[in-house]
């Protein structure tokens, strides 16, 4: 058996090239914290992780709470385009740090993205 029998459609879609303009909806709503911009991006049961935390938020309604819960934290972070896995998007999140000229690492935005909505493979 072939790589190409091994991936279904929805895992291959790394081999298309990313919207462009999608991408730069999520970064524009992330760094301003818009967070129902943000939200819209999501598909209806788009979810999201952050490994080695055990969680997942799943659905709309959900990462609203999600998101507004941890605005404090987030709030003031940028976002720089790299690429993951092969060539998946995604970006590297820094955050202020205590000295707020300062941006420090925090972590790592990977996008799935299906039907110009993001979405998460199911855990």
């Amino acid at each position: 058996m072939g790589r190409a029998e091994l991936r279904s459609e929805e895992l291959c879609m790394m081999d298309a090239e990313p919207d462009q303009e999608l991408l730069s909806r999520y970064v524009d709503a992330f760094e301003q914290f818009d967070i129902d911009a943000l939200v819209a991006l999501f598909h209806e049961e788009g979810c999201l992780s952050m490994p080695p935390f055990e969680m997942w938020v799943r659905g709309k309604d959900n990462l609203f709470k999600f998101f507004t819960a941890t605005r404090w934290h987030c709030e003031g972070s940028r976002l720089l385009p790299i690429t993951v896995n092969g060539g998946y998007p995604a970006f590297a999140q820094y955050m202020p740090s205590d000295n707020k000229s300062v941006l420090v690492p925090w972590g790592i935005h990977v996008l799935v993205i299906t039907c110009k909505i993001w979405s998460r493979p199911n855990p």
